[in-house]
């Protein structure tokens, strides 16, 4: 299992980073992460092939984003204060976690993806959509996340 350890080691941070960005919670990230790294030692137990291990990573932590997103369909006063507390020297990022959460699984997926500069095609394996309409997607979710920060902004100068 040196293979594992040295998957591990290479892609944990990354991982939890996108986990992080998906849920904007730090608990439930390295939770998720946790759960990623247990899938892939079953994988590899199994003696199952992965020919692309970065987007087996991003597709198998997306997926378990979701499922918990859909099980926790509220995110907890008490998480926002942890992020909060964690993120106060910097209010740009609470800002864009704020707006992410309001977004759809799908374009939050994507600008999730987009923030770790992952290519249109392996955003295209990942979520599913066809690559042809990835930049298109992702634009119109890049606008979408643009005017909920706007609209953050102007409630809180009201």
């Amino acid at each position: 299992m040196n293979n594992f350890k040295d998957t591990y080691n290479t892609y944990y941070k990354l991982v939890y980073r996108f986990a992080f960005k998906f849920l904007g919670d730090h608990d439930n990230a390295a939770d998720i992460t946790q759960d990623v790294f247990l899938h892939l030692y079953n994988q590899l137990k199994l003696k199952r092939e992965i020919y692309n291990i970065k987007a087996w990573l991003y597709k198998v932590t997306s997926n378990l984003c979701m499922t918990f997103l859909n099980k926790n369909k509220r995110i907890t006063k008490q998480d926002y204060e942890k992020l909060a507390a964690y993120e106060a020297d910097n209010e740009k990022n609470i800002e864009v976690v704020e707006a992410l959460k309001k977004m759809n699984k799908r374009d939050r997926i994507l600008l999730t993806l987009y923030s770790e500069d992952i290519s249109y095609k392996k955003m295209a394996d990942i979520t599913g959509i066809k690559f042809t309409s990835i930049g298109k997607t992702l634009s119109r979710a890049l606008k979408k996340l643009k005017h909920e920060m706007e609209r953050q902004q102007q409630q809180m100068h009201v």
